[in-house]
This record gives structure tokens, C-alpha cells and sequence, in this order.
């Protein structure tokens, strides 16, 4: 497994090379993307721009810490078939007003997301998927007034995320998979998808400290 942009196969060294700077954070990043999951990216400037969204999360470790946790975990995507990728994990923190996913494979890259402004989550069927979709195409910062839609995740249904500021809204982001939702393994999965896209490691808690480390 390892990178590939416009479709060469590149080595760390080669990946080394593209970046512009040579920061601790930055070349965690890219080793961490040679490891054990396979990464395609349409050209130079969508890797650098990857490295560069996952360098300003790995700058907010208190917030990797306690955001990417079981206990906020909510649901997950994932694309299957032909284009099989590994799953997204999503994350609310209700208490914090926070939100954020870890995206292991995708065409722009890798990613974990701490969102600015937290993300509203909405579950629908195909038809309805569609409908929201060509409304955005032509009303991009406003609600549909049809938008009546499941809000707890729901196997097998399409996935679109919004920030909403009254009948305003920004970020719009729908998954490219459907919604799987499995607790199974949960602990290990974050943890592994945390090592896959920032090189960052969660340390299991001595005897006397129940709160886990995650350190690079």
C-alpha cells in the first residue's frame, strides 16, 4: 500500500519532496499515508492541499483527544463495491457543541475534519437524497422548505452534513457512501484510523490515569 498521485506509485522520498516545508507534523502526515492503506490523488496540489487540512488538525491535539472518542462517536460511511473504501467515523460531542470525521480514503485525500462550526447530520432515502441535492445545485445557502428528513443515522440510508445559521446554511458536504453503523471494535477502529491519517498513536492508560494519551 502506498501513494499515488495522477497514477504514479511515489515513495516517501518522492512525497518528501512536494512539500514546500519540512515540519515534524508534516512528515508524520506522509509516513503515516505510506503505511497500510492505498491513496490516489488526482495531482500535486490535492496532496499538498491534504497535508496542509490534516497539519491544522494535528496542531489541536487536546481537541483530537477528546473529540475522536467511543463515547462521541455517532455513525459511520462507507463506499462499497467497485470502489470499495475503508470507512468514515463521524463525531458529536454534544457537551463541547462540537463536531468532526475521520475520512480514511477518499480522491482528495485523507482527512480529520474538527469542524468549525458544528454539523447538522441529515439520513435520507434515495429519492429524497436526489431531491436535496438538485435543490442545493440552485439554492446553495438556503433550507429547502420540503426538508423533512430523518435525523438519526439509519443503515443503508444517504448521508448529507450542514453548519446552519437560522434559514442559512454552509458546508454543505454528502457522503459519497451510505450510512453503516457498527459499535463492534469501536475503540480499535478510531485508533487505527487516527495512526492511518495522522500518524498519532493512542496509548492505553497506566493504573493509575484513566485518561488515555494519543501521542505522535
Amino acid at each position: 500500500m502506498t501513494i499515488y498521485i495522477n497514477g504514479e506509485r511515489k515513495t516517501e522520498e518522492d512525497t518528501a519532496n512536494f512539500l514546500s516545508k519540512s515540519e515534524r507534523l508534516r512528515r508524520q502526515t506522509v509516513k503515516a499515508w505510506h503505511s497500510h492503506v492505498e491513496h490516489h490523488f488526482s495531482g500535486e496540489e490535492d496532496f499538498k492541499e491534504a497535508v496542509r487540512r490534516n497539519e491544522k488538525t494535528l496542531e489541536r491535539p487536546d481537541e483530537i483527544k477528546t473529540l475522536f472518542t467511543e463515547s462521541n462517536y455517532s455513525f459511520s460511511t462507507q463506499v462499497e463495491g467497485r470502489k470499495h473504501r475503508k470507512e468514515t467515523l463521524y463525531f458529536i460531542d454534544w457537551e463541547q457543541k462540537k463536531t468532526g470525521r475521520l475520512r480514511q480514503q477518499h480522491k482528495k485525500g485523507p482527512l480529520a475534519k474538527i469542524d468549525k462550526k458544528p454539523k447538522k447530520h441529515l439520513f435520507l432515502e434515495e429519492k429524497r437524497f436526489k431531491e436535496l441535492r438538485k435543490w442545493h445545485a440552485k439554492h446553495k445557502h438556503r433550507l429547502p422548505c420540503f426538508c423533512i428528513c430523518k435525523e438519526r443515522p439509519k443503515n443503508g440510508r444517504y448521508h448529507i452534513e450542514f453548519a446552519c445559521d437560522g434559514s442559512e446554511i454552509s458546508g454543505w458536504h454528502k457522503s459519497e457512501g451510505k450510512v453503516k453503523t457498527d459499535r463492534k471494535k469501536l475503540k480499535r477502529r478510531i485508533a487505527s484510523a487516527l495512526r492511518n491519517i495522522l500518524g498519532i498513536h493512542s496509548q492505553k492508560p497506566r493504573a493509575r490515569d484513566k485518561n488515555a494519551k494519543i501521542t505522535a
